[in-house]
């Protein structure tokens, strides 16, 4: 069963919707998250840093909001 037009387009407003809120909550509560981050942001922390795993999951999430246009 494929979805419709609008189902499609409805779902990916809603993921871009929720993308923005968790990327502006994540880039609240890091401390040296950019005001303008993009997919291409460097991690300012080393790989075993207690905050490297949260940098990872918002270049992640800014990658997937970059992905839907």
């Amino acid at each position: 069963m494929a979805l419709t037009a609008a189902q499609t387009a409805t779902a990916e407003a809603r993921a871009k919707e929720y993308l923005e809120y968790s990327i502006y909550t994540m880039c609240l509560l890091l401390p040296e998250a950019p005001d303008d981050i993009t997919s291409s942001f460097v991690i300012p922390v080393a790989s075993d840093h207690a905050l490297y795993n949260a940098y990872d999951c918002l270049k992640k999430q800014v990658a997937a909001f970059e992905a839907l246009g």
